[in-house]
């Protein structure tokens, strides 16, 4: 179930075609579903997540932590329709030397779980590190548990490459799992 929300279109950062990316604010922390997502075994079967409860104040701490962090940014999906937040796409451990950045995403509303949102807030990030960065790669990990299908289509729709992987390098649902390291570089993905 999704928490009464509603936004502020001055926190619209980026617009896509089915949703928006918004800054996060403090009222997200404290009044949406955010922190609730990663107390979810489902939600986050397929992240590195998940190890440790989760709580309004520590959504809180983290956003926090967030705001003051220059090597992250972190937005918020909005889905256009129903005007609520959904999700949350990341660019992590930005390194303005080596021009790089991981990606992550997570749509934490079950209802809205479909590709689409997903690879939406990922182009739409992804153009934004690169034409506003200036970033040259961007680069994420993928569990092996979610890699064939996923894989497949980042490097499809997004120009994603494999990389590498790393052996039983994540602890994860009662195993050591591989993951699986894909990248696009800027020159790449603006041939798209």
């Amino acid at each position: 179930m999704i928490a009464d929300y509603t936004y502020d279109k001055r926190d619209i950062f980026i617009e896509g075609e089915i949703i928006y990316l918004k800054m996060l604010t403090e009222e997200d922390a404290l009044n949406s579903n955010w922190y609730g997502w990663f107390n979810s075994a489902e939600t986050t079967y397929h992240m590195q997540k998940h190890y440790y409860p989760n709580s309004r104040e520590a959504q809180l701490d983290f956003f926090n932590s967030m705001v003051k962090d220059k090597t992250k940014i972190q937005l918020g999906i909005i889905s256009k329709k129903e005007n609520v937040l959904i999700g949350c796409v990341s660019l992590n451990n930005i390194n303005y030397i080596n021009s790089n950045a991981e990606i992550s995403v997570i749509i934490g509303e079950k209802e809205h779980r479909d590709l689409l949102k997903s690879l939406e807030s990922m182009k739409l990030m992804i153009e934004f590190a690169f034409e506003q960065l200036n970033l040259n790669k961007v680069y994420c990990g993928v569990l092996e548990t979610l890699s064939t299908n996923w894989k497949k289509l980042l490097m499809k729709r997004l120009n994603f490459h494999e990389e590498g992987i790393f052996f039983k390098h994540a602890y994860k649902n009662g195993r050591y799992q591989d993951v699986h390291f894909l990248g696009v570089f800027k020159e790449e993905y603006n041939k798209k």
